[in-house]
């Protein structure tokens, strides 16, 4: 579905932000939709978690609007919180209570729990063996996941979560990670989700937003995004017997997207439409030239971390 025609259940028009003389969000503006997982990316300092706890009304807005399923959170907070879930740090729970003596705890806040929607969300998040359980001997994993039980259990519109995979393991981070995929695609939520593991918002995100000093940078998909940063090209790795000679008879390829790196190897960045024609021509001239030919492969395309990189410009710096 194209994504003009997707729902939107949260809208950001103009966001700005000050505490004290220093101004934390510049002109802020993005939109996220039912079904899709919104990855929320930047460096320490660049106004994400800002932004996340005004979504959620922990802040107040400066100036500009945000709402959530069309109510205004300055005009009709309560009307645009009933469609707001969140994790904002870590769940907050009483872990001297079973698991279920927490989510009923929490249902008696909202209208209209049932025990079979408990009952729904307990099994969505995979906690139906352990429910009742006290939260004490629960690991951090389980207790995410009995967060984002907690967080779901009115049916809202719009989830958000800051960092939820803080501390896990990586068995850990797979499962909130499909948990959170089956939430937006199959249950139609919009998840917007903050994380430093590049990686995993690579695998999980459908869009994301890069924030940096407090403006957006850019609001694409993960595929927009390394493509267009990847400038439509293909890098070919070969491994011959005499690099620099093989590299010398390349022809209609600019110099500098040439690159040995040894004696034996270099690297060749090719249009990526007609890439394979391209490196079976230079295959094809240094088994002419009578060398030897080892190898060609295409390298991996770029990852969500190396255009993060790009963007921020933040030379490794880490992501908060």
């Amino acid at each position: 579905m194209a994504i003009s025609e997707m729902e939107t259940v949260l809208k950001i028009e103009n966001l700005n932000k000050s505490i004290g003389k220093r101004q934390i969000l510049h002109d802020i503006s993005f939109e996220t939709y039912a079904g899709e997982v919104f990855g929320f990316l930047g460096p320490n300092g660049a106004g994400k978690t800002t932004t996340i706890k005004m979504i959620v009304g922990l802040l107040d807005v400066d100036s500009g609007n945000i709402s959530v399923e069309g109510f205004d959170i300055g005009r009709n907070f309560e009307k645009a919180m009933r469609h707001v879930g969140g994790i904002v740090e870590n769940p907050e729970l009483y872990k001297y209570l079973t698991g279920m003596q927490n989510l009923r705890q929490y249902a008696r806040m909202r209208q209209g729990i049932t025990q079979q929607r408990i009952d729904e969300v307990v099994a969505l998040v995979g906690l139906s063996n352990r429910i009742h359980e006290k939260v004490s001997k629960y690991s951090l994993g389980m207790r995410q996941r009995l967060g984002v039980a907690q967080a779901i259990m009115h049916r809202p519109k719009l989830l958000v979560l800051d960092e939820p995979t803080n501390g896990l393991d990586p068995a850990g981070i797979k499962e909130l990670r499909d948990i959170l995929k089956e939430l937006a695609h199959k249950e139609k939520i919009s998840v917007l989700v903050s994380s430093h593991l590049m990686s995993e918002m690579e695998m999980m995100c459908d869009r994301v937003g890069i924030i940096m000093d407090g403006k957006l940078i850019d609001v694409q998909t993960i595929d927009e995004l390394i493509s267009a940063s990847s400038d439509n090209r293909q890098t070919y790795l070969f491994t011959v017997d005499d690099a620099p000679h093989a590299a010398a008879l390349i022809t209609g390829v600019q110099p500098e997207d040439i690159r040995i790196l040894d004696q034996s190897q270099f690297e060749v960045a090719l249009a990526a439409d007609n890439c394979r024609d391209l490196a079976g021509d230079i295959n094809a001239s240094i088994i002419n030239a009578g060398l030897r030919l080892y190898a060609c492969a295409p390298l991996a395309r770029k990852k969500l971390e190396d255009v993060f990189i790009e963007l921020t410009e933040s030379g490794g710096k880490q992501i908060g």
